[in-house]
């Protein structure tokens, strides 16, 4: 099987390396910067189009619909020049947009799943992401071996478009929690409590989940590990994902969903949560 990886940022460029290291890849980015860190593992594609010729399974992680509708179905896309073979979406998008393009691409002869992944950068190095997948019982299982390149556990949610719906439920939570933990460190704070005794009792008693102890961590150390200014940029990056994604989660839900009354309340306020003392 010859592969394919559109999208080498944060999380896109570790998962490619390990595709890399696996199988005969090609990758590419809009930024031909990327295909440094590529020069002596993958073959660089001028386009998704032009990938499009040779690979018959293709990764796509870019940042939103919009991108991934010019990956798959623009006028360089992967679907002007493939006729088999699997795509696989790992951008959190729409889960009408994952419809969309499944429709366009089986009128083409390929298959393409929604495949949305949690683990961030360290897990997709070891290979230890987790992935929500959408389609058919074939179509997963025909994707499931490269997958299993640097995912160690696949969650089949359901037909196209279920694995993105999940990954918004998932990321919903994500954001809720994050917002809420810094506030209850602030809090503790401004009590004159010493903060490591919030995350003994919160470890003890289970609502220090690990993504929170990450974040918290990062917000301790982060500026002295990394220094301010990349610190700083890692919390603007925050936000607009945030924003991003929790904006999915109230078009989703628009459509007949419920009220999702404390989303919209973080959603509101979470540039401020996130960047209240640090500056912008």
């Amino acid at each position: 099987m010859r592969t394919g990886y559109v999208g080498l940022g944060n999380i896109g460029a570790p998962m490619a390396h390990r595709l890399a290291d696996a199988t005969d890849c090609l990758v590419h980015d809009v930024s031909p910067a990327a295909a440094a860190a590529f020069s002596s593992k993958a073959q660089w594609s001028a386009s998704p189009a032009e990938m499009g010729k040779a690979a018959t399974f293709v990764a796509v992680c870019v940042r939103d619909d919009g991108d991934v509708r010019r990956v798959v179905d623009g006028a360089d896309g992967l679907l002007r020049t493939m006729r088999s073979g699997l795509i696989v979406i790992h951008s959190t998008v729409a889960p009408a947009t994952v419809v969309d393009l499944a429709g366009q691409a089986a009128a083409c002869g390929v298959t393409l799943l929604d495949a949305a992944v949690t683990g961030g950068p360290d897990g997709a190095a070891r290979g230890e992401l987790l992935v929500m997948v959408g389609g058919s019982d074939e179509a997963v299982a025909a994707a499931t071996p490269p997958l299993r390149i640097y995912c160690s556990h696949i969650v089949h949610a359901g037909a196209p478009g279920a694995g993105m719906a999940l990954k918004i439920c998932n990321n919903l939570v994500t954001y809720i929690e994050l917002a809420a933990a810094l506030e209850a460190y602030r809090l503790a704070d401004a009590l004159g409590l010493d903060p490591e005794k919030l995350t003994e009792t919160m470890s003890a008693n289970g609502n220090l989940t690990p993504s929170m102890a990450k974040f918290i961590d990062h917000r301790r150390s982060g500026p002295d590990r990394i220094g301010r200014e990349a610190f700083t940029a890692s919390q603007h990056a925050l936000v607009m994902l945030g924003h991003k994604d929790l904006a999915l989660a109230a078009q989703v839900a628009a459509d007949g969903g419920p009220a999702l009354t404390t989303t919209g309340h973080v959603a509101a306020e979470f540039e401020r949560i996130i960047m209240e003392g640090i500056g912008r």
